[in-house]
């Protein structure tokens, strides 16, 4: 299996190697071949400074593709490649050679033989939620084409992130290591809560959502606190704060998105990042129609634009991943 895994570092590998691969990087009890393999290789890198082509954030995200979309497939996404890093010393033993530039460093600051900072990237894909389990038990749930990256420091010397997209978050409690959410010039700070993070696009505004404990928000020498209930609105000026529905807001990430008496205009809002379609509407009318229950995210577009004609009377047209409604 030696020259296996030497191509699938390189991206050399045919389709049934690759699996053959990550089958072993799953395993909760690594092969003894591949441990073997992975010490040897750890001390050429070290030595032989001949490999500059090997692309190991190319490793990791191959591997967290492969992971998360066997685990879709089969309806049980329950832990992520970092979640089994810190549950299980076996596999984080295993992989830390292969995963040098991203999980080395990690085992570094829990060992201190190391000292180099490397960062880590988890995306979920476009129309495709994700969960992600953080070293420190903290979870993230990610939408549709959304991004966190963290460092081998954090829950170390820090629990620092940055986002891009929308991220639902349920920090666990560490009180020497504030939890902090970076989305430009924005910090999110908490201890011990569960909050929403929407920063999809730059030029609109960053909704903050809080569900439970407290937030504190800073931008420059501007500063918001949040209690349960509040949602921060955060423009380019500006920064206010507001009581909400936090469901309306929050729930995409248990599998349905909950509306009381919502506007149309939202509600397809929301659509959109989790199916990966665009909305528009035949009149502008169409917008303020109201619409009160529950969606499965289980459901499949067709399913879910079938309940929505059933509730409001409205008919909707597709075409590619466009939808239009109309009366």
């Amino acid at each position: 299996m030696s020259n296996i895994y030497e191509k699938y570092i390189k991206d050399q590998c045919s389709a049934e190697e690759r699996k053959k691969v990550v089958e072993r990087l799953s395993a909760k009890v690594p092969p003894v071949e591949l441990l073997h393999f992975l010490n040897k290789y750890w001390y050429r890198l070290e030595d032989d400074k001949s490999e500059p082509d090997v692309d190991f954030g190319g490793v990791l995200n191959r591997i967290h593709h492969t992971i998360n979309l066997k685990e879709s497939e089969e309806n049980r996404v329950k832990y992520s490649l970092l979640h089994r890093f810190y549950s299980w010393t076996r596999i984080a033993a295993a992989v830390i050679v292969i995963l040098m530039a991203s999980v080395g460093v990690w085992y570094a600051g829990r060992t201190g033989i190391f000292q180099k900072e490397v960062y880590y990237t988890v995306s979920s894909v476009r129309g495709q939620s994700s969960e992600v389990t953080l070293p420190d038990g903290s979870k993230v749930w990610l939408n549709g084409a959304s991004t966190i990256v963290y460092s081998s420091k954090y829950g170390v010397d820090n629990r620092n992130l940055k986002l891009k997209g929308e991220g639902f978050f349920d920090v666990a409690k560490l009180r020497k290591l504030p939890f902090v959410v970076n989305v430009n010039d924005i910090k999110v700070r908490a201890l011990g809560t569960s909050f929403n993070i929407d920063a999809y696009q730059e030029d609109k505004p960053v909704m903050v959502t809080l569900r439970t404990g407290r937030l504190a928000i800073k931008r420059n020498d501007e500063e918001v606190e949040l209690t349960p209930g509040m949602q921060a609105i955060i423009e380019k000026d500006k920064m206010v704060s507001q009581y909400v529905d936090t469901e309306l807001y929050t729930s995409w990430h248990s599998g349905q998105l909950v509306f009381k008496d919502e506007q149309l205009l939202n509600i397809t809002r929301q659509l959109e990042k989790i199916y990966d379609v665009e909305f528009v509407f035949e009149s502008p009318e169409l917008m303020g129609f109201r619409y009160r229950g529950s969606i499965s995210l289980k459901n499949s577009i067709l399913k879910t634009l079938e309940k929505l004609k059933f509730s409001t009377g409205l008919q909707y047209e597709i075409t590619g991943n466009r939808i239009m409604l109309k009366k």
